[in-house]
């Protein structure tokens, strides 16, 4: 299973492939050391439809039940989600909004998942859909409603009463020297810190073969601030496999699992 991507549904995959009590297989409980993923949107593309907000808020504390038991104890799980606008039916009809991130918040946890950070991913004004013009024209009270340019990225660590030194003291002081998190430098000069602050100024990235991909900007952040190679990254929901594609080129291990077929064969190729 490592270094795979998987074609499949996550949930089944997880329940009976990644970990099953009763098979012997290449994993179990406590096996994954981090996952970085993005759930589908609730109803927002043609292959994330759900019959209620309901149904969608189960299927994932379904999906993250599981990716806790296969996460080793004290270790990181981190997700990519936003507040989805469901459009409306006509305009005598509301749209509606669900606050997504809030909600799983709750759900994760509920599951046993401690909440450690709430990083503000920020995209540049241009690339998001304009939802203030209405107001801009007319400005009536009421009316205003703020261009969306950020996403949350949710962080969470497995329960345990043991502080991070305890996950640390698992590597060699050589590998923990290794994989420290370091500036970029150019001719001997720092010209770029690691993050300081919960906001992170990324760029979105568009592709014609996925229509929500992760920049690879944001994954290698994620990779790098927590994880060491070696360590094994899941994406239960890996689309064309980038979280996959940059942990391998971090020296990580990884698991992609994506159930549309067409996704599966790009994220298979881009990976070989």
């Amino acid at each position: 299973m490592i270094n795979q991507i998987i074609h499949g549904d996550c949930l089944d995959i997880l329940m009976n492939e990644i970990y099953h009590p009763n098979k012997e297989n290449d994993f179990n409980e406590e096996s994954i050391d981090l996952t970085f993923t993005s759930p589908p949107y609730f109803n927002a593309r043609e292959y994330s439809q759900y019959p209620t907000y309901e149904d969608y808020l189960k299927f994932l504390k379904k999906v993250f039940t599981w990716v806790w038991t296969v996460t080793k104890e004290g270790r990181f799980c981190v997700v990519n989600t936003s507040p989805v606008i469901e459009a409306r039916q006509s305009r005598s009809h509301q749209s509606k909004r669900y606050p997504i991130p809030f909600d799983l918040n709750t759900i994760m946890q509920d599951i046993g998942w401690d909440f450690i950070d709430d990083i503000i991913w920020e995209k540049p004004e241009p690339s998001v859909k304009d939802r203030n013009a209405q107001f801009r024209n007319n400005r009536n009270p009421l009316t205003y409603k703020p261009n969306v340019v950020t996403e949350y990225i949710m962080v969470y660590r497995k329960k345990t009463d043991k502080l991070i030194d305890w996950n640390l003291k698992q590597y060699s002081k050589h590998q923990r020297t290794q994989d420290k998190v370091l500036g970029i430098k150019k001719d001997g000069f720092l010209i770029k810190e690691p993050d300081r602050t919960n906001i992170w100024k990324i760029p979105p990235k568009s592709s014609k073969l996925h229509p929500a991909i992760f920049p690879d900007e944001l994954v290698e952040r994620i990779i790098k601030y927590y994880s060491f190679r070696g360590d094994i990254v899941l994406d239960p929901f890996c689309g064309i496999g980038t979280t996959c594609r940059v942990a391998k080129s971090f020296l990580r291990n990884y698991i992609g699992i994506e159930q549309n077929y067409e996704y599966y064969c790009i994220a298979k190729n881009n990976l070989e």
